[in-house]
């Protein structure tokens, strides 16, 4: 069999190899680069505050709220609350905690009359409100990742008649949301990066695979083309 042969062999399968996951990086790279819908699926919603913020009343350090076992000693994070306090979010025996910077009070969980009008006021801010519709009946108990209190907090989740997932913290506040829309880019992402499957370790060898079979194609194409298309001599006189 013939170098030449082989480098035909390799060529071939290494294109075939990569058809597929060419075809599917370059169409979902497109979308990525044209973005439809990608604004109202990854919007941030937060509920305006009722009225104005008592910056001025917050008379608490977070080193006297510690002191008096209200936090945990770490990070501690002062933000607006949807009651309309200025409050202090961190951990307390390890769990989330806020606490009230004016009065120095805890703040207990929201109920869910309190964290549906929480989640009410963010939709109805939003730019996209039309989209999501109104809230539906009842509710499920779920977790947020809290940038405030750097856990996953205690949370729920309401559904809206567009069909977007409303999750609000009970602890800060906090709104996020997610949608039919955002679970397919998603997944598109998924394609894109070449993890096709539920495993890490099945993914990492998906891509190890598809590097070597582009290495293999550039180095059999110029190979090929090298041979094709020798240097040629001078011309004699």
């Amino acid at each position: 069999m013939s170098d030449s042969f082989r480098l035909h062999g390799a060529h071939r399968a290494a294109g075939f190899l990569l058809a597929v996951p060419l075809l599917l990086w370059i169409a979902t790279g497109l979308l990525f680069h044209v973005k439809p819908g990608w604004d109202a699926a990854y919007e941030e919603l937060s509920a305006p505050p009722p009225g104005p913020l008592p910056w001025e009343r917050v008379v608490f350090s977070p080193a006297m709220l510690k002191a008096r076992g209200l936090l945990d000693p770490g990070s501690v994070a002062l933000a607006p609350h949807p009651s309309g306090l200025v409050a202090y979010f961190g951990r307390r025996g390890g769990l989330p905690a806020a606490v009230d910077g004016t009065s120095g009070e805890p703040i207990p969980p929201s109920p869910e009359e309190t964290a549906r009008a929480t989640a009410v006021a963010a939709v109805g801010a939003s730019r996209h409100a039309a989209r999501y519709g109104n809230l539906l009946p009842g509710s499920e108990a779920a977790t947020h990742r809290s940038a405030l209190t750097g856990s996953d907090d205690p949370a729920f989740r309401f559904r809206t008649k567009g069909g977007h997932r409303i999750l609000v913290d009970r602890v800060t506040g906090e709104v996020s949301q997610e949608s039919a829309l955002r679970d397919r880019i998603e997944l598109l992402y998924r394609v894109h990066y070449l993890q096709w499957t539920p495993w890490r370790t099945v993914n990492a060898a998906l891509v190890l695979a598809a590097a070597l079979a582009a290495l293999v194609l550039s180095a059999s194409g110029l190979l090929l083309l090298a041979r094709r298309a020798p240097l040629k001599g001078p011309r004699e006189p």
